[in-house]
This record gives C-alpha cells, sequence and structure tokens, in this order.
C-alpha cells in the first residue's frame, strides 16, 4: 500500500459512515480515482451501491458509496487486536481453552497452597 493510499483509508476510517464519491475521490483522495479503485479491488475498501432520487418525479440512479471494510479498519487497529483477527474459527476457540485452562489451573494451585 502506498503512502497516499494509506493516507486516504485512513482519512475514511476516521470519519467513519457511507462516503459519497465527491467526498471520497474529489474531497480526501484530491482526484486520485486510481488511488481509491486499488483500495477497493484490495478489499480495503468496499462499495455500497444507494439508490438516489433523480430530478424527474419518480426517477431514481444508482450511485456508489464507499466505506471501510473489516480489513481496512484492522490497518489502523493496535497489534493484539490484528493479531486476535488474524486467528481463525478453530485456533481462536484452541486459544481461549488455553488461557481458561491455564488460569482455572494457577487458581487450582493457589487454593491447594494456602488453604490446604
Amino acid at each position: 500500500m502506498t503512502e497516499n493510499e494509506k493516507r486516504i483509508l485512513k482519512a475514511v476510517v476516521d470519519r467513519g459512515g457511507l462516503l459519497s464519491p465527491a467526498d471520497l475521490i474529489n474531497g480526501i483522495a484530491q482526484q486520485d480515482r486510481k488511488s481509491v479503485e486499488n483500495l477497493v479491488v484490495r478489499g480495503y475498501l468496499e462499495e455500497v451501491p444507494q439508490d438516489v432520487k433523480g430530478v424527474r418525479l419518480g426517477s431514481t440512479y444508482s450511485l456508489n458509496f464507499y466505506r471501510a471494510t473489516e480489513k481496512g479498519l484492522l490497518v489502523f487497529s493496535p497489534w493484539y487486536i490484528r493479531m486476535w483477527h488474524g486467528l481463525k474459527g478453530d485456533v481462536r476457540t484452541i486459544v481461549i481453552a488455553a488461557i481458561t485452562a491455564l488460569v482455572t489451573s494457577a487458581i487450582a494451585i493457589i487454593i491447594e497452597k494456602f488453604f490446604r
């Protein structure tokens, strides 16, 4: 990811919610549509189609708004949150079970030593 793409992604994460193409491409990205498209292709941003009312009565058209994905949000998260989300289903369950077993064992040892 280039520095410009990182700057764009940081601005999108800080603003949160849906951003219109005008806000994102013309404002934040400063007309750099290629960087925005690269972020979409790599999965850091997603396009969310929204129906917008047209000028004529009853007419609508679809406009793609942008928002940060979970992957995009994790770029600026602390290391332990990135690591936790990096662990997938079964591995995460194993880690939780191991920590629970260690804490339970430590409590059992303390109770055994001091209350015997």
